[in-house]
């Protein structure tokens, strides 16, 4: 079989087994919050830059069925096949398909398929390092201006694109190449208005993209080397243990980066970071993803029987992963039942039967969570819109800004929880309340019933908390509004 015929199989082989897991794998906690999201349409969010929302917008009109949603990243991973392809074809065209292949049934794709934010992260990143290769190639403008283009959707998708630009600077410091320096520079203008979009989200909203991912979620950081050693197996997966063991043997690709050598510290540059990172904070499996298309890239230079090996290690690697996940899907959910989270983890396998039960329960009061996660879920089973309740959680906090407890004053609620202590915890809040348990799979559930919500209460004991602990930005970051501030604490405002 031919080396174009192979890809070409692959690419049918993987694109039906991702097809699969996208099919079976139950909604996730950060895809039904994505879908909040697309519901409030805006041009910033309170964890993240805007992108993954609009593309959950785009794909709200064909349905709401999250396999919908889930098209994007099963069209993303083929496409940057594709793209690699061709881009490689210049050096060499059979082994081109060959590194196509190699990354089609890579964990990196085939387990990328949840609509999650990293996935137009990893298709932004990986056009705008090729739009960079091409101005390299070609030195025409329009290419860069692509390419800054690219770069600033990136931005707009995740934070972690500020690495893509860093990676950039220090392949211009190695090029030493006035060329190379122009064209970084003439792509600059094309990604400054898609940025300001988020620095004007920022500036009328409390900085709260910039605090989230800089204070908010950095305040446990101190040095913990097993940290290190989850990112090492961790990479490991990710370029497959065959591969990383060729990696490491040929000292990093080094000596074979030659023409292609941008897509070497487009993807050396962030792993040297994330790996120092590591040894103060754990470093997600997802962190490294956008730029592993970049590794795949270089194996171009490798001989044809080193490839071949590879792909076949990873054929057998994406079966047993599928195979797992199946696995992890069919056996009994009582399996599951030493561990703590059991109650979460029938939230998500068992997602429908419980809203169910919601449903039946509701009897016109409002529906509520005590997380962001739990009233996602329930918003998407349900069809009904969920209100946070008490959470003093940094993220998930968009649902402040959809929330507008004052219009609740003297309502009833209907609180899902899964922690039985809510109870006294809330009875502040209410006139009355109630609590009734049921049970799925043997996880107990808690529909906490609270008569006559008590806004006054819910303002001084909890919303001033909040407001101190997240709407407080630092005097030195310059704030147009508050919005949290003007809605529940009118008497902090200063016009």
């Amino acid at each position: 079989m031919n080396e174009k015929k192979l890809f070409l199989w692959m690419l049918g082989i993987s694109t039906f087994l991702r097809f699969f897991l996208a099919k079976i794998v139950p909604i996730t906690g950060d895809e039904a919050y994505f879908i909040i999201w697309a519901k409030h349409l805006n041009y910033g969010y309170y964890e993240h830059p805007p992108m993954i929302g609009w593309v959950m917008w785009l794909f709200s009109f064909f349905g709401n069925d999250i396999f919908i949603f889930r098209i994007f990243p099963l069209i993303v991973i083929p496409l940057i096949a594709i793209i690699m392809v061709k881009v490689l074809s210049d050096i060499d065209k059979n082994k081109a398909f060959l590194c196509g292949s190699v990354f089609l049934l890579s964990p990196v794709s085939i387990l990328n398929v949840l609509s999650v934010n990293d996935v137009p992260l990893i298709l932004f990143t990986f056009l705008s390092g090729i739009f960079f290769y091409r101005a390299i190639k070609t030195e025409r403008i329009f290419d860069a201006m692509i390419c800054g283009f690219f770069a600033g959707c990136a931005f707009l998708s995740k934070y972690f694109a500020v690495l893509l630009v860093f990676s950039l600077i220090v392949f211009c410091l190695f090029s030493r190449n006035r060329r190379v320096w122009k064209l970084a520079l003439l792509s600059i203008p094309f990604s400054i208005p898609l940025v300001m979009v988020n620095i004007i989200w920022n500036y009328n909203n409390c900085w709260l993209n910039i605090m989230f991912n800089l204070f908010f979620r950095n305040k446990d950081a101190s040095l913990k080397f097993y940290s290190v050693i989850i990112f090492l197996i961790e990479q490991i997966f990710l370029m497959t243990p065959y591969l990383a063991i060729v990696f490491f043997k040929k000292k990093f690709m080094f000596f074979e980066r030659r023409k292609i050598d941008l897509f070497w510290f487009l993807f050396i540059t962030p792993l040297i970071f994330f790996f120092f990172i590591s040894f103060v904070k754990n470093v997600g499996l997802h962190w490294m993803a956008s730029f592993y298309p970049f590794f795949f890239l270089l194996l171009i230079y490798l001989q044809p029987n080193i490839l071949i090996r590879a792909l076949k290690h990873n054929l057998y690697l994406s079966v047993f992963i599928v195979v797992s996940v199946l696995v992890i899907l069919l056996v009994p959910v009582e399996t599951y039942k030493s561990l703590k989270k059991y109650p979460q983890t029938v939230m998500f396998l068992k997602g429908k039967e419980l809203s169910e039960q919601i449903n039946l329960n509701l009897d016109g009061k409002i529906p509520a969570s005590t997380g962001y996660t739990e009233s996602s879920i329930f918003s998407y089973y349900c069809k009904k819109d969920f209100v946070v309740f008490g959470s003093e959680s940094r993220s998930g906090r968009f649902y402040d800004y959809i929330t507008d407890f004052n219009l609740f004053d003297g309502k009833d609620f209907l609180i899902v929880s899964l922690d039985n202590k809510d109870t006294e915890k809330f009875s502040k809040y209410f006139k009355s309340i109630t609590v009734k348990t049921i049970k799925i799979n043997g996880a107990e559930f808690y529909l906490i019933s609270g008569n006559g919500f008590i806004f006054n209460n819910y303002r001084q004991l909890h919303l001033t908390k909040i407001y101190n602990l997240y709407y407080h930005p630092p005097r030195w970051l310059p704030v147009k509004r508050n919005f949290f501030k003007e809605r529940y604490l009118p008497e902090k405002v200063v016009f």
